[in-house]
């Protein structure tokens, strides 16, 4: 039991974070799926700001059907010319 508080606590904490960085790579596998149908996992880029690129990633829960959305970023430096020149220049509306 001694065990167990911290770890929910822990647990908890995580799942109550902004967005997240990923690596160039994994937000660019996240971006081909932008717009793409998908039945379990879908993608919304958000724009751009502060030097930063986001998307919306929303996963379906296999257990309880119910959607969750969290946000990723890449910092636009991270990134490779001709691929951050190819992403859409708009500025995020709304914070993540």
């Amino acid at each position: 039991m001694k065990l167990f508080a911290p770890l929910f606590l822990a647990l908890f904490l995580c799942g109550c974070n902004g967005p997240a960085h990923v690596s160039p790579a994994k937000f660019k596998a996240q971006y081909a799926a932008v717009g793409q149908a998908g039945t379990m996992q879908t993608a919304e880029y958000l724009g751009q700001r502060d030097g930063r690129a986001f998307i919306r990633v929303s996963t379906m829960s296999a257990f309880s059907g119910k959607w969750s959305d969290h946000t990723i970023y890449v910092k636009l430096a991270e990134l490779e010319p001709a691929f951050r020149d190819s992403l859409p220049k708009t500025a995020m509306k709304d914070a993540p």
